[in-house]
């Protein structure tokens, strides 16, 4: 056996060596791609109803939303327009009220006045 034939067998035993590691290394990675992909297949297939479950959730929430954006701006209509009545009746209740108990302070100093004057001049 000369060197060249040694060499020759190591390499092919060598070359056998890391063929069987490979196999043994091939065989579970393989198996494992393919419960990657199962479990791919299986998320995929779950997770659609649910986003889109999630989509319909989110839609019927910004109606939800906008109905209530609507109830505040007639909430927020109707305040304006009671503060405004609330004025408008001060406006109209205590100007008179006010014109009534100056008139009667002034009715109430006349008598005054007039009842001073008679009790002087008797």
């Amino acid at each position: 056996m000369t060197s060249l034939e040694i060499v020759g067998i190591v390499a092919i035993v060598l070359i056998s060596a890391f063929a069987i590691i490979g196999i043994i290394v091939a065989v579970p990675l393989f198996k494992l791609i393919n419960k990657v992909k199962f479990m791919a297949d299986k998320l995929s297939q779950s997770l659609v109803p649910v986003v889109e479950k999630l989509n319909g959730t989110i839609t019927h929430l910004n109606t939800e939303l906008g109905s209530i954006s609507e109830l505040t701006q007639s909430v927020s209509s109707i305040v304006e327009q009671l503060e405004k009545v609330i004025r408008l009746a001060r406006i109209i209740i205590t100007n008179p009220i006010i014109k009534l108990i100056s008139a009667g302070v002034g009715v109430a100093e006349t008598v005054k006045k007039a009842s001073s004057s008679g009790s002087k001049k008797t």
